[in-house]
């Protein structure tokens, strides 16, 4: 894995996961997302985790208007983190 999302969804986790999901399929995600994880913390906070092989393609996915409107529209609020394998 090597990046991170960290942060909270009013909306609720599982309405994240149904939209990770349907990226990953309709929008073509898993074509630079070779796996991913989401972990539900409880009180509407998350971590997801992928394995991004194109991180611009990722980056155009994320940055567009319907993307954005729907992160606003669900109350997503996330911090992104890239993350190297520590090794030794």
């Amino acid at each position: 894995m090597n990046l991170c999302m960290n942060g909270t969804i009013e909306s609720g986790v599982e309405t994240l996961r149904a939209r990770v999901e349907y990226n990953m399929g309709a929008k073509g995600g898993s074509e630079f997302c070779s796996e991913w994880h989401l972990a539900d913390l409880g009180n509407n906070k998350f971590v997801w985790l992928g394995n991004i092989t194109d991180m611009e393609a990722m980056g155009a996915m994320l940055n567009t208007p319907e993307e954005v409107k729907w992160d606003k529209d669900n109350g997503a609020v996330y911090k992104v983190y890239s993350m190297t394998e520590m090794t030794g």
